[in-house]
């Protein structure tokens, strides 16, 4: 199976070190539905991505599960990479430091200051909503990471 048929439960048992029998019999599961899980036949409910979640040591698997089994917050996490703490740090401040000096914060209170986006302060505002909706998500890449990192202590 090529690499980019695996599901995330299917990579994160692999990465934790399971066969999908240990797996299956310490999630209380069967193997097929275990199977059916990694095959993307059927997603798990919360409780099973949790267990799966604690049993794996994968924050990295309770976003990608959550931005899968639920439209709601598809909408509102973004799709989130693994990397490493270095390179997530690195970007994080990067994406800040553009955001900054493109002086984002004092346009952000001019268009704020009176309670109303205008039509003519529509398009910078959308403009830094989707600038801080990169930050969240290099936010989130450098928590997962940090996470992977303690877990690698």
């Amino acid at each position: 199976m090529p690499e980019t048929d695996k599901t995330i439960y299917k990579t994160c048992r692999e990465a934790a070190g399971y066969t999908q029998e240990r797996a299956a019999e310490l999630l209380n599961l069967s193997v097929r539905q275990l199977a059916r899980f990694e095959a993307g036949e059927l997603i798990p409910g919360d409780d099973i991505a949790y267990s799966m979640v604690v049993l794996y040591d994968s924050q990295y698997l309770a976003v990608q599960h959550l931005r899968s089994a639920s439209h709601l917050a598809a909408a509102i996490l973004p799709p989130v990479e693994q990397t490493t703490l270095q390179a997530a740090t690195i970007r994080l401040f990067n994406s800040f430091a553009r955001w900054a000096d493109k002086r984002r914060d004092k346009q952000l209170l001019e268009i704020a200051e009176d309670g109303v986006i205008d039509e003519e302060e529509r398009p910078i505002f959308d403009e830094i909503v989707r600038e801080l909706g990169g930050l969240v998500k290099d936010f989130y890449e450098l928590r997962l990471a940090s996470s992977d990192a303690e877990r690698n202590e």
